[in-house]
């Protein structure tokens, strides 16, 4: 098992993911970034917020950008 991080960018601002899951590969890895991508444009649309400019960072233990995972536009959604 591997632990990956998954920062929250929005534009240059980061929101750090402190602690990283440990998950069995990187396809399980993109897989939770997709699925809390969704979670984010879901309570946006809820909220009223924008997030066009937010994405997902995926990152290994050695600090690597893996992949980054843009969130959703929230009216696509509906």
């Amino acid at each position: 098992m591997s632990r990956y991080y998954f920062h929250i960018r929005d534009g240059w601002d980061v929101i750090p993911d402190e602690e990283g899951m440990e998950l069995p590969d990187f396809g399980a890895a993109h897989t939770e970034a997709y699925a809390s991508a969704y979670d984010l444009s879901r309570a946006a649309a809820r909220e009223g917020t924008n997030v066009s400019s937010c994405a997902i960072q995926i990152m290994d233990e050695a600090g690597n950008v893996l992949a980054r995972v843009r969130v959703p536009d929230q009216k696509r959604l509906a």
